[in-house]
């Protein structure tokens, strides 16, 4: 799953930056260069990079179905269910 984290997270880094240094070489301000570069990032990132984030959105699922479905002891939720049957019993 790491792998996946790392992928996703430097291949949109790796955009940012590459629109962040042409917009700075070209003669924009720094805080212009920054916001333009962001938004590119972000629409090229959502366009390009799909079956990458689906990958790493189908192990993160699968993770926490894993955890929610098998039987490892929560102990903060049987801590709050005796909380409540005991509050149920005494009404």
């Amino acid at each position: 799953m790491k792998k996946l984290w790392l992928v996703f997270i430097s291949a949109r880094l790796g955009l940012f930056a590459l629109f962040l240094t042409i917009f700075l070489l070209l003669g924009f301000e720094g805080i212009y260069s920054a916001i333009i570069a962001g938004v590119l990032a972000l629409a090229i990132s959502l366009v390009f990079l799909q079956k990458q984030r689906d990958a790493l959105s189908a192990e993160i699922y699968k993770r926490n179905k894993r955890d929610k479905f098998s039987g490892v002891p929560d102990q903060d939720a049987d801590v709050e269910n005796s909380i409540l049957d005991s509050k149920e019993d005494n009404k």
